[in-house]
């Protein structure tokens, strides 16, 4: 059973540094687990994840969502306010 998911993240000014870190991590050759696309759509980052079964899509989901955090974390603990730099 194939799977997909969409995850939207509105971050306000931390959006295009997520994305950024995201898309990096996007447009590494990766196995055959899924196919993810990130891109930014106003203050907002959308990743589109498709697997070829369900088992694949949440290990792939899983690991987007905890480098989203992580690097999330990161962000806000070092930019006081992105868009002024």
């Amino acid at each position: 059973m194939r799977g997909e998911a969409e995850v939207k993240l509105c971050l306000g000014p931390y959006s295009k540094p997520l994305y950024e870190s995201l898309l990096a991590e996007a447009s590494q050759p990766a196995p055959r687990k899924a196919s993810v696309s990130v891109d930014i759509v106003g203050d907002c980052v959308r990743v589109r994840f498709e697997a070829d079964d369900v088992n694949k899509l949440r290990v792939v989901l899983n690991s987007y969502l905890y480098l989203a955090h992580a690097a999330y974390s990161a962000l806000k603990s070092t930019l006081q306010n992105p868009r002024e730099s």
